[in-house]
């Protein structure tokens, strides 16, 4: 263990424009987001330029079919480790939580040498998350640095340049955009997981739990630690569940994650209430209280994501895209009749490629996403 001195971040770029050099930020630049103008001019990578810019992003295809969500954990650290180049020092930044014990344990598991990167927070706002990190390094023998911030003073002064320079609404992010300033190596963030969630049918309040899609959501405003990046020229890995195609359609043909958006898993509604249980068979991962470390300053965060949203343009949207068009997407061997067949017992499945909305039961409504309309 080692207390890591603040190095001062780089200073802040003034020019957003859309024609600077984009630095490798997923395997292969897979992962791509950016913005349509109204004239419908499509600008990946680039920055909202006004409020009617529409929110959009893609993926890549597999380049063969992909292993068990383990399997591409820890082939996505050796890909990790292959874009950082062999003399860089690989940082992940470990909050304690659940995403970044699975990334942190890939490298570890994939026998590549890495280190973790621990923000800690004055007066000990954040202690049950360190506590957790701490354990973890000290178990598995992974060597980690500890990176001291005064939350509040930040969120009151530096923090500004950070959001203005990203387009940023999340008070939250900021402290790891400045995390990543302080680290001198390459630094990898334990964020990209699927976000799946279930569209709700246009029916009467009931004990039925009915069929539906569900939609992978994107959302802007997360993206802010990708411009981070772009904004200081600085390859990285900051979503490492999104790093690669492989990972990504692994995570969405694991058994638990498909009962899930097979709607086998009765009133679940997003992902967020099995993906623990998900790195737990995979990784052995331990059940833990879910902190954010922000509990004690909720005001003060309350407070500056308001004037975020009063000074900042609009960066709410989520761009949606449905799962069975998700895996197409991402597959291999796109041609191929996917494996999610018809929901039993309901015959005009989402799921099969004749699927026609006008077929469906009274009641339900299905609302076509962006790649549908």
């Amino acid at each position: 263990m080692s207390t890591a001195s603040q190095r001062p971040p780089s200073a802040t770029v003034e020019s957003r424009a859309t024609h600077r050099p984009v630095p490798q930020l997923s395997d292969r630049q897979h992962f791509v987001f950016g913005y349509v103008s109204p004239s419908g001019e499509e600008r990946p990578f680039g920055f909202r330029e006004s409020p009617q810019d529409t929110w959009f992003v893609r993926y890549g295809r597999c380049e063969r079919p992909p292993g068990s969500f383990r399997e591409e954990c820890l082939r996505t650290a050796k890909r990790v480790a292959e874009a950082a180049g062999s003399a860089a020092c690989l940082h992940v930044m470990f909050s304690g939580g659940a995403d970044s014990e699975v990334a942190l344990r890939s490298f570890h598991e994939a026998g590549v040498p890495v280190r973790a990167a621990i923000l800690r927070f004055q007066n000990d706002l954040n202690l049950h998350d360190i506590a957790w990190a701490v354990n973890t390094c000290e178990t598995l023998g992974i060597p980690y640095d500890f990176y001291h911030l005064d939350l509040l003073k930040f969120w009151q002064s530096e923090a500004w340049s950070y959001a203005e320079a990203t387009t940023c609404l999340s008070p939250q992010l900021l402290p790891t955009m400045w995390l990543a300033d302080q680290i001198p190596g390459y630094c990898i963030m334990g964020s990209g997981e699927n976000y799946i969630v279930k569209r709700r049918p246009n029916l009467p309040e009931s004990d039925e739990y009915h069929p539906s899609l569900w939609d992978l959501y994107e959302k802007e405003k997360i993206a802010s630690w990708y411009r981070h990046f772009i904004v200081r020229g600085r390859e990285a890995c900051p979503g490492f569940f999104q790093f690669t195609p492989e990972i990504m359609l692994s995570w969405l043909m694991d058994p638990q994650a498909q009962a899930l958006w097979k709607d086998q898993c009765y009133r679940r509604l997003d992902s967020m209430s099995s993906k623990l249980a998900i790195y737990q068979t995979h990784f052995g991962l331990q059940s833990r209280p879910k902190y954010t470390g922000y509990e004690r300053v909720a005001e003060a965060e309350t407070r500056l994501r308001e004037e975020l949203a009063r000074r900042l343009p609009p960066a709410q949207q989520i761009f949606k895209t449905p799962v069975p068009t998700l895996i197409q997407q991402l597959r291999s061997d796109p041609d191929r009749p996917h494996l999610a067949s018809r929901l039993a017992g309901f015959k005009n499945s989402p799921w099969d490629s004749d699927f026609d909305p006008r077929e469906l039961p009274p009641g339900f409504t299905h609302t076509p996403s962006a790649q549908e309309s």
